[in-house]
Formats: C-alpha cells, structure tokens, sequence
C-alpha cells in the first residue's frame, strides 16, 4: 500500500460537519497556520481552524473586531473562575 504524499489530499480530510461547523484533518503547514491566525485579508475574526474542528481566532482582526475579541476574553475569564 502506498503512502500518501503531504500535499495529496484524502476525500473527506477536510469541509464542513452538518454545513456549518468547520473541519481539517489535513497535516498542517506553516503557511496554513500563518493564515490563519494571522491574516490581514481576511477580515473575519473566528476562521476555521487549522487542524482538528471549530474555530480559530484570527489574531490580525482583533482589532476590527474588539468587541467580540473583549467577550471571548469575559466568557473564557469567566469559565476559569466558575471551575475553582
């Protein structure tokens, strides 16, 4: 059985579960992860995470979005307390 080569794709690696949540089992690389955390084109600021389900933080736009980066702050502070 052949392996495969990293920049091979596998059907099913990477989309979306239920056409909203984002998935991506694909191997990582550096410039996946550059644009994802940190992406001055992009101006969304949670963005489908490199490896694995869910979101990323696109650290680029918090600015642009302060609002939302200050109550994913409050909301992560929060749960850190309630578990003490």
């Amino acid at each position: 059985m052949r392996m495969l080569e990293r920049n091979e794709e596998v059907a099913g690696s990477h989309g979306r579960l239920f056409g909203v949540v984002p998935y991506d089992f694909r191997f990582p690389s550096l410039e996946r992860v550059r644009r994802a955390l940190w992406n001055p084109d992009d101006e969304r600021f949670l963005v489908p995470t490199v490896f694995g389900v869910g979101w990323t933080v696109n650290a680029r736009s918090v600015v642009r979005h302060s609002f939302q980066a200050g109550l994913l702050a409050y909301l992560i502070l929060w749960r850190r307390r309630r578990r003490r």
